[in-house]
């Protein structure tokens, strides 16, 4: 049964973040429609905070905001159960290391510090931004080494699970 349960789970996930991404993101993308934002941009250097914000603009900084306290408070939890489910399900059966399902983690922690972030650094904009594009990068990048690693994990995962049971079938 609780194998049936982690599907469920994870296509309800999956579900839930493609609505999000066409429907929730979408009227905020037509907002800033071809300028970057913080969350659109991985891995990115402290340096490049302003340049981005000031891409934004006054007119498109609103509605960045109004992004950034509704939907992107949720999408994290969204995306993070649909990359631990597979983790946690395929796990065991590779005989993997259980803590493999902190690489989602790392991405949802990641991703709410380089939030929380986007919202001070909003307000305090254009002013002294302060060590704020720091905190920002960092969560940035915790965010997409948690990304990263854990979609890794669930191919090599998923490979080493059908490796295993393709090889403990034809023993049997």
């Amino acid at each position: 049964m609780h194998i049936v349960m982690r599907w469920v789970t994870f296509l309800i996930a999956a579900g839930l973040f493609f609505y999000f991404s066409k429907y929730e993101f979408g009227p905020f993308a037509d907002q800033h429609k071809g300028h970057k934002t913080l969350d659109g941009t991985t891995f990115y250097k402290p340096s490049s905070v302003r340049p981005i914000l000031d891409g934004l603009g006054t007119t498109f900084l609103p509605h960045y905001l109004i992004q950034e306290r509704t939907v992107d408070l949720m999408f994290p939890f969204i995306y993070g159960l649909l990359l631990m489910v597979p983790i946690v399900s395929l796990a065991p059966g590779a005989r993997a290391p259980w803590w493999l399902a902190a690489l989602p983690i790392l991405a949802i922690a990641g991703d709410f510090c380089e939030n929380f972030t986007a919202m001070a650094l909003i307000k305090r904009y254009p002013g002294d931004l302060g060590a704020l594009p720091y905190m920002a990068s960092i969560g940035s990048g915790a965010k997409g080494v948690g990304l990263l690693g854990s979609l890794a994990a669930i191919a090599v995962l998923a490979l080493m699970w059908i490796v295993r049971f393709s090889t403990h079938a034809r023993a049997a």
